[in-house]
């Protein structure tokens, strides 16, 4: 075991120690369950089927929101690099999707569509000016020196960006990957509890707060947690092994 996984374990250790010691002060279990509750009641949860359908459900709405998201900021970047009038024009735009709140987002998308497609609706709208940003400053942070070696090969637009700008944006791509996925999860599921879905994690969430129970509303929290955990983990091991090819 390495020095920075000893350190996590001793991290999440000790977390656990705090949060045994608030529970058992408290002795409370509507205000903090102990860790033994809830690690009980995730053992239950985890042995439904519900539970998996609302994992499945939450996820695909996030993905495809996500993807979308990510193809078109990709394409916009890629559009506004090569021909900057037309960043200029869209500019104002991209300053509005930008400055609104996201529970603007949530609320004014939920008028609009059903619960359902909200989500994926609504985790565009938030994170496609996040994704363009981070891929247009990754366009604009190309070096000079591939300029001059673009020149000297004369290749066109499409060559440029097949073999030469989108091997420049791994990194980029990554950042935005990772961010934008664990963003998605966390707005998603406030739009799944506010739109009152009928099967996903924030249906789930609502369920155990209206009916109190707070080892449910800790159980299903240290599921995302994990979740986005695993998520992260997936996405490195996919750009790792994609960029050793």
């Amino acid at each position: 075991m390495t020095k920075r996984s000893q350190r996590l374990l001793l991290g999440s250790v000790l977390l656990l120690v705090l949060w045994y010691l608030i529970a058992h002060s408290l002795n409370q279990a509507i205000l903090v369950p102990s860790p033994f509750a809830v690690f009980k009641t995730m053992m239950e949860q985890c042995q439904t089927q519900l539970f998996y359908l609302s994992l499945f459900e939450t996820l695909w709405r996030i993905i495809c929101g996500f993807s979308i998201a990510l193809a078109a900021a990709l394409l916009f970047a890629v559009v506004t690099y090569f021909y900057p009038w037309f960043g200029q024009v869209c500019y104002p735009l991209l300053l509005v999707t930008r400055s609104i709140p996201n529970i603007s987002y949530i609320l004014i998308v939920l008028f609009w569509c059903s619960a359902q497609t909200s989500v994926m609706v609504i985790s565009f709208f938030i994170l496609f000016p996040t994704l363009y940003a981070t891929l247009s400053q990754g366009l604009h942070d190309v070096p000079t020196s591939y300029h001059d070696v673009m020149k000297l090969y004369g290749g066109n637009q499409w060559f440029d960006l097949r073999y030469v700008y989108l091997p420049f944006l791994h990194s980029y791509f990554y950042t935005a990957c990772k961010s934008g996925l664990s963003l998605a999860l966390k707005v998603g599921i406030m739009a799944e509890i506010l739109g009152q879905v009928s099967v996903g994690i924030g249906r789930q969430l609502n369920i155990c707060r209206l009916n109190l129970d707070m080892s449910g509303v800790f159980a299903w929290t240290l599921w995302i947690m994990l979740l986005l955990a695993l998520m992260e983990r997936i996405i490195a091991w996919l750009f790792h092994a994609n960029y050793k090819r």
